[in-house]
């Protein structure tokens, strides 16, 4: 997630190529965070004694880790708490940056700050970008009172990142009406809450979505390809269902629509957050009655 916000603004800004940042997130998906740059980010170890092991390590062919236990820089317990964080999305990235000759350390911290003073982030929202913490970012982005809305969108990001893709980033949302849609999978559901969830997506982009959970290439934007949208929009309701249904709060889900060119099945005004999954552009589309 943090690749795909600091990244966009890197090749937006100029600052790196889109060949660049292809090649590092090729290089996230083939990688892991190394020890000692873990190490130096958490305070553990300094900058000399990390290049002192990594020197080491290239003579003795031991892990990094072992070594640091023996030189006494760290404990096995220390090591283990770092051994947690190698998939750490944020130094991960980082070191995609450095690694590919990208940016220096130096050049990273500077357009960091940049990159939050330019969005108005405050503090806790970096942190949440950094730590892929959905619910602490989405007050940035999602400027509505009605707790639901955030809840079900909170959900439906974190379901994303789970069945279908982890390089996701958003950007705020509005709420409109009457609008047509090249493509749209959306379902309702009736109860206690009337809820209109979905997606729409105004060109082939939204493949990215269909593909990523139904795991095949569908080519086309087509019915089935929207059908595999419309099965994911029926999990996340059905788990949002469940949750309700701990408050009493009960919710029926009536069979998914797609819709190719035209107007959705809503009345008045729905809140659409763009969504992006590796870049690629789609909708969540939602509504409260």
């Amino acid at each position: 997630m943090f690749s795909q916000f600091f990244g966009n603004y890197l090749v937006e800004n100029r600052i790196i190529t889109a060949e660049q940042f292809s090649s590092c997130m090729s290089y996230i998906k083939a990688n892991r965070v190394k020890l000692g740059l873990i190490a130096e980010s958490e305070g553990l170890l300094t900058s000399s004694q990390v290049m002192e092991l990594n020197y080491l390590q290239v003579q003795s062919d031991e892990r990094f880790g072992d070594l640091a236990v023996k030189k006494g820089y760290l404990t096995e317990s220390d090591v283990n708490y770092l051994l947690g964080l190698q998939s750490n999305p944020y130094l991960l990235f980082v070191q995609a940056l450095d690694e590919n000759g990208c940016m220096t350390h130096d050049e990273i911290d500077y357009n960091l700050t940049a990159f939050q003073k330019e969005n108005d982030y405050s503090n806790s929202t970096m942190k949440a970008i950094r730590d892929s913490n959905i619910e602490g970012m989405l007050p940035a982005f999602v400027d509505i009172k009605d707790k639901r809305y955030l809840d079900l969108i909170g959900l439906t990001l974190r379901n994303i990142v789970r069945f279908i893709n982890t390089f996701i980033r958003i950007s705020p949302g509005e709420f409109i009406s009457g609008a047509t849609h090249k493509y749209a999978a959306y379902q309702h559901t009736i109860g206690d809450y009337q809820i209109v969830l979905g997606f729409t997506g105004e060109n082939d982009e939204i493949l990215m979505m269909a593909d990523g959970y139904a795991k095949e290439e569908f080519g086309i934007v087509d019915e089935d390809a929207l059908d595999s949208i419309a099965e994911f929009t029926n999990c996340v309701n059905g788990l949002y269902a469940a949750e309700l249904s701990f408050q009493n709060i009960t919710l029926d889900m009536m069979p998914p629509k797609l819709s190719f060119d035209e107007k959705i099945d809503v009345s008045g005004e729905y809140y659409s957050l763009p969504v992006y999954l590796e870049g690629k552009e789609c909708h969540l589309i939602i509504k409260f009655d």
